[in-house]
């Protein structure tokens, strides 16, 4: 009898009964049968997004009187064109932000990771809320408002694409492309919320009084957005992809396979000895790289359309609060045509609705800058509103695209930092050059030759992208 119970390998620490195979884990919240996403786990993946894009749309939208007030020049153009060179700082930090807080996401848990995105991302605004400006202490105004700037990207590097990965790990197959809307939508109604209070502070305030203390409104509120999405965020479970990654984790290292720590550098998790490992660090690589191209041209359009009211005064196309006006109705229009095409993607597929998009785009933006730039309300209008239905086509279906392009053991980091170095690069320098070329070159519509070549770029990578969105994720 004692032989019989030793031989048990099943089982050593119980040798009379086998050890039962374990089952996953069902996440608390997760809706039976797949049918759909709980509501609160949508209220958390988007409400940070919400922060991080209502944070950047007001530091864009009232980017002339914080050049004013923190980078003055005799020169309005130039304190707007420093001021938007602060603006793209927060975007060099990103990268390091995306690798180190993805790693999080990948090793601690989605979770983990947004809730330190969401409480950095709310303190950095609080903080810029309260900085004394340039007529108080001098240069240290600036470089104050340069290093909360930096805090801020560090955490935008994790927050878009940790809730967008938090969300679509959530969603059935078949309904990815919908949730991949909602997330995008929320970063429109982000730049909306900011872009409505930016333009509320503008026209009914005097200019003595947004100068004074009125532009510090704006930043303020997003603390109270920052502490409404901690508090949703640490009452959720992680996602059912997450979870069932962590099992197997959990289940590796009970039966003495699991292998050697992450490294960076390798495959985004270190791992080796695996059977189709080389094929996924592979994939990863490749993903990657299509990631950071079908980034260039979309990023260059949606910062572009964040940053019209800027760019359409600078130009002296229309006033502040105008072009404030029209941007605040195109963002709105936007809101429920990126959800609709995000959803119409699980039907026709991600990449024929954005290479679609793109075409489009590369034939219209020359017209469309010609209608904004031509001094009527009017044409600013329908210019930006036309401009917009195209990027609701292209970025509905975004999050998806690339959610689905990587495995989830890697998928944070990878999607995270692919999507920041283009973000960086690219997105949080297109104000400023279109800004600088509009100036040097005296034509209000020369930025529409820049971002055709990004609609050009950016349909060259898509159309190597194999679209997965019948799949099961990895």
């Amino acid at each position: 009898m004692e032989l019989t119970k030793a031989a048990n390998p099943a089982n050593p620490a119980n040798p009379e009964k086998p050890e039962k195979p374990e089952k996953p884990e069902k996440p608390s919240g997760c809706t039976d049968g797949g049918r759909g996403v709980p509501g609160r786990v949508t209220t958390a993946a988007v409400l940070g997004t919400v922060l991080e894009w209502y944070d950047f749309a007001i530091y864009a939208s009232m980017a002339a009187v914080i050049g004013r007030l923190f980078f003055p020049s005799n020169d309005p153009t130039v304190s707007l064109l420093v001021t938007f060179a602060s603006y793209a700082v927060g975007f060099v930090c990103r990268p390091l932000g995306a690798i180190v807080l993805g790693r999080l996401g990948d090793r601690a848990g989605r979770r983990s990771m947004l809730a330190v995105t969401m409480v950095t991302v709310g303190v950095a605004s609080v903080l810029i809320g309260l900085l004394p400006t340039h007529a108080s202490v001098g240069a240290l105004a600036p470089a104050l408002l340069v290093a909360l700037r930096m805090v801020q990207g560090l955490a935008a590097g994790a927050e878009w694409t940790g809730g967008a990965t938090f969300l679509i790990e959530y969603a059935r197959t078949g309904r990815r492309g919908l949730y991949s809307g909602v997330v995008q939508a929320s970063t429109v109604a982000g730049f909306l919320l900011g872009t409505g209070v930016a333009m509320a502070v503008v026209r009914f305030m005097s200019e003595a009084a947004v100068d004074s203390w009125g532009w510090r409104v704006p930043f303020l509120l997003g603390g109270v957005v920052a502490a409404v999405g901690l508090f949703v965020r640490l009452k959720l479970d992680e996602s059912p992809a997450y979870r069932e990654l962590r099992a197997a984790r959990k289940a590796e290292q009970r039966h003495g396979t699991a292998t050697e720590e992450a490294r960076p550098g390798r495959d985004g998790d270190g791992e080796r000895g695996r059977a189709g490992d080389g094929d996924d660090s592979a994939q990863t690589r490749r993903g990657w790289l299509l990631v950071l191209g079908i980034v260039f041209g979309v990023t260059l359009y949606g910062y572009t359309a964040t940053s019209f009211p800027a760019f359409l005064d600078a130009v002296g196309a229309l006033s502040l609060a105008d072009a404030l006006t029209t941007n605040a109705v195109a963002l709105l229009i936007e809101v429920p045509l990126i959800v609709a095409a995000g959803a119409l993607s699980d039907r026709l597929g991600r990449r024929r609705l954005m290479g679609g998009a793109l075409a489009l785009y590369a034939v219209a933006t020359y017209p469309v800058f010609l209608l904004a730039t031509n001094g009527t309300l009017a044409g600013a209008l329908i210019g930006q509103i036309v401009f917009v239905v195209l990027f609701a086509a292209v970025s509905g279906p975004m999050a998806a695209l690339f959610v689905e392009l990587f495995p989830t053991r890697v998928r944070s980091t990878a999607f995270s930092s692919s999507y920041n170095v283009g973000a960086a690069v690219f997105g949080g320098t297109a104000p400023f050059v279109n800004t600088y070329l509009a100036t040097a070159t005296g034509s209000p519509v020369a930025p529409a030759l820049y971002l055709v070549l990004g609609a050009l770029v950016s349909l060259a990578f898509l159309s190597r992208v194999r679209d997965r969105h019948k799949e099961e994720l990895r």
